[in-house]
């Protein structure tokens, strides 16, 4: 049964889906809403029912009417009077819907939009080669030996030095090198909290995380996210005083999916709050080097006092995919995280630890970012300009200052089940977004990754996509809040 055919939750479908645009920041206080019988349409359902979940957000004080002009959202702070926020966490149950995306966009023999994965044509073979080179030229027999946790000192040393970039004055014995940044983040994650706890997030935010948390046996509570500043302080901090939050977990550099860096002044705040309820926090930082160096953040373990932020990061999405060579700073729970990595024995290749430390030593590391930061402006520049001139008015785009993940929210009206068959008709996938929301529900939000050079079969597939979203949009009346009526937002 279509989950619009219960008549009795019929309301609640749409009271949900209209705080969600409202939470996520993607419909400021004064917009106005879609009008009733657009919502009607939207939803396929009666005008009696949209009226009703417009009487409870009025009720809730999400929303406020104006007689014969329609409803918009309230000016008052767009959330409950009574505590101020909605504090409901939520089961994850992402996992699935996860593991067939990844599983689709590596059948397929075209390129994929889909896969956060820098492409080999991106990837620095040559400097790497050239290091692999040096290595077996020494004969070194610790190439093929294990090196346990936590990892190689030499490149500890290195990464200590990458640190200061981000702030973060660190020694090789803070820093741990795991197997990537997702095993970085578990490890982190069990460090801190115990099955069932409840973990604040980004909403929407990363799918690595959400399947984290969904692993671990633990519940997400979506934090109202803003596409410029991040993640909303005032509403994660009244969580924290009423004592809802173990961790707070975000991914506040190009975020993924949304693009958007936290200010360093919101960064700051939030360890300050963070500290004063004594709630951890883990930073996921994979993108730190993808930023223009002249508009760089702090990471928000920089401002940590107490060593309860634990800093993640890796290379996988700047130097070597393959290599699955990440670090944490633990802080006061490197102990801990240690005794994790010596008990499940995650070893680290020797190799690719002693490659990346030779690469970072040689000044490859900075040669390559320059280049690959110079390639990916390039391509963010001809999407941009895509955008504009071949996909729907009405569709939102904040292009992201650095970095390959792109997000856009098509108009409302959008069919995107109809939007997803066209494509694939066409031969290319467009993913649903209920894969970056914890209660996995989609939007018209659409992920699009640009880690690669803009081949002409790239070219095409983003074309197939806009092409896709003007027949999508064809199936029901043109709809057009004030919410979306520019075509492009700005940060």
């Amino acid at each position: 049964m279509d989950r619009f055919d219960i008549p009795d939750k019929r309301w609640r479908i749409v009271k949900d889906w209209i705080i969600r645009q409202i939470e996520s920041g993607e419909w400021a206080a004064g917009s106005k809403l879609p009008s009733i019988r657009s919502l009607s349409r939207m939803f396929n359902t009666s005008i009696t029912t949209v009226q009703r979940a417009l009487a409870d957000l009025e009720a809730d004080a999400y929303v406020s009417t104006i007689p014969r002009v329609g409803y918009f959202v309230s000016a008052s702070g767009q959330a409950k009077p009574a505590s101020g926020f909605d504090f409901s966490s939520v089961t994850v149950n992402v996992n699935h819907a996860v593991v067939t995306m990844l599983s689709q966009a590596a059948s397929r023999t075209t390129a994929s939009l889909n896969s956060a994965v820098l492409h080999s044509e991106l990837t620095p073979h040559v400097l790497l080669n050239k290091c692999l080179a040096v290595l077996a030229s020494k004969a070194d027999n610790s190439l093929t030996g294990l090196v346990a946790p936590p990892g190689l000192p030499a490149l500890r040393r290195r990464i200590a030095g990458l640190m200061l970039a981000r702030g973060v004055v660190c020694g090789p014995d803070d820093i741990l090198v795991t197997s990537g940044d997702t095993i970085a983040l578990e490890l982190a994650l069990e460090a801190v909290a115990a099955k069932g706890a409840t973990v604040a997030i980004e909403t929407p935010t990363y799918y690595g995380i959400l399947q984290t948390i969904e692993r671990l046996g633990m519940r997400a509570l979506p934090i109202r996210t803003h596409g410029e500043h991040g993640i909303d302080v005032d509403h994660l901090e009244e969580a924290l005083k009423l004592k809802k939050v173990s961790v707070i977990f975000l991914n506040p550099t190009l975020q993924n999916p949304r693009g958007f860096i936290m200010p360093d002044a919101t960064r700051a705040r939030l360890s300050q709050v963070a500290r004063e309820a004594d709630v951890p926090i883990i930073e996921d930082d994979i993108f730190f080097d993808l930023v223009p160096e002249d508009e760089r953040p702090r990471a928000i373990k920089s401002y940590d006092t107490s060593g309860q932020t634990i800093y993640c990061s890796s290379f996988s999405k700047t130097v070597a995919p393959g290599y699955r060579v990440g670090w944490c700073v633990a802080g006061k729970y490197r102990d801990a995280i240690l005794a994790q990595m010596f008990s499940r024995n995650l070893a680290v290749s020797s190799l690719a630890q002693n490659v990346l430390n030779e690469f970072i030593g040689r000044g490859y590391m900075d040669e390559h970012c320059n280049r690959l930061r110079t390639q990916l402006d390039s391509i963010g520049g001809y999407f941009e300009a895509l955008v504009r001139a071949d996909f729907p008015v009405g569709t939102v785009y904040v292009p992201p200052r650095g970095g390959f993940i792109h997000w856009i929210e098509l108009p409302l009206h959008t069919d995107m089940t109809s939007l997803e068959s066209l494509a694939i008709e066409r031969g290319c996938h467009v993913a649903g977004t209920g894969i970056f929301f914890a209660d996995g529900y989609a939007t018209t939000g659409v992920r699009i990754c640009l880690g690669m050079t803009l081949s002409a079969d790239v070219i095409a597939i983003l074309k197939v996509i806009a092409e896709c979203a003007h027949l999508a949009g064809k199936s029901t009346d043109t709809l057009t809040p004030s919410a979306q009526s520019a075509e492009f937002a700005a940060c």
